[in-house]
């Protein structure tokens, strides 16, 4: 019976924007054919990481979870993960936190109240660790949370610290099949940060559409400061996601061992 399996770490990005810096750092090297959203074997031989880029809210995430925990096969070898991190942007659902701070999940849950641990990594090294990881609950919901006051009913409601769209369908997923579970995610927006119905609807699908975007602008030119403090934010954000998640994978994952 042959027992080789490639057991790389996977983490899921929903988007490009999200991935772009950690990209920068942990350089794409082969891709991974057959899967259903972008999936490549990233950074050098020695810290190897599947990079999936699933798309925006639960269905994407669904699918492309499947495909992962179905031990696809690479070459005729299956790949089996020894862990799967969710990582990304999220709003904030704390007065406290700010743009680019990071949080390291202890658990997440959906607006059901249904929660699931996020055990990966466990207790941090001793040390200075730069940027700060913020520990605590994140909140997953199946749309963009756009509103202030939205999103302080849910901080209170959860007792969570920001919100995303994928990390609970992760995180179910995971446990179901017993794979260790992780989350980072990196604060894009404010609490009292409002969107506009406009920029919403922009930010929510797959991708941003330029036609969309031009279409929009002529229409309604006022969201031009919108637009370009959200770009701004993005850009920090994933730069401070690169930098965590670096550490992180570094200094705390057992690369030559399989995790229980």
């Amino acid at each position: 019976m042959n027992d080789i399996a490639i057991t790389d770490p996977c983490v899921t990005f929903a988007l490009k924007r999200e991935a772009h810096a950690f990209l920068q750092e942990f350089r794409p090297q082969q891709r991974f054919p057959g899967a259903p959203c972008r999936a490549r074997f990233c950074g050098p031989e020695w810290l190897t990481i599947l990079v999936l880029e699933t798309g925006i809210g639960k269905g994407r995430t669904e699918e492309a979870l499947r495909w992962l925990l179905a031990k696809p096969v690479l070459g005729n070898v299956p790949y089996q993960p020894k862990l799967v991190i969710s990582c990304g942007f999220a709003g904030a659902l704390q007065a406290d936190l700010q743009v680019g701070d990071l949080i390291l999940a202890t658990d997440v849950v959906d607006t059901e109240g249904k929660s699931w641990p996020a055990p990966w990594p466990g207790n941090l090294p001793p040390g200075d660790w730069q940027p700060p990881l913020k520990r605590g609950r994140l909140c997953t919901t199946t749309q963009l949370i756009s509103d202030p006051a939205q999103k302080q009913e849910l901080g209170r409601r959860h007792q969570a610290l920001a919100v995303d769209m994928e990390s609970a369908v992760i995180a179910s997923i995971c446990h179901r099949q017993e794979i260790p579970f992780g989350c980072l995610r990196v604060v894009s927006d404010r609490i009292d940060t409002a969107l506009s119905p406009q920029v919403v609807s922009l930010l929510s699908g797959a991708g941003i559409s330029w036609f969309r975007l031009l279409a929009m602008l002529a229409h309604r030119p006022q969201i031009v400061g919108e637009l370009w403090r959200l770009a701004a934010a993005s850009r920090h954000g994933s730069r401070q996601l690169a930098k965590g998640l670096g550490e992180i994978l570094t200094l705390t994952l057992p690369w030559g061992a399989t995790l229980e």
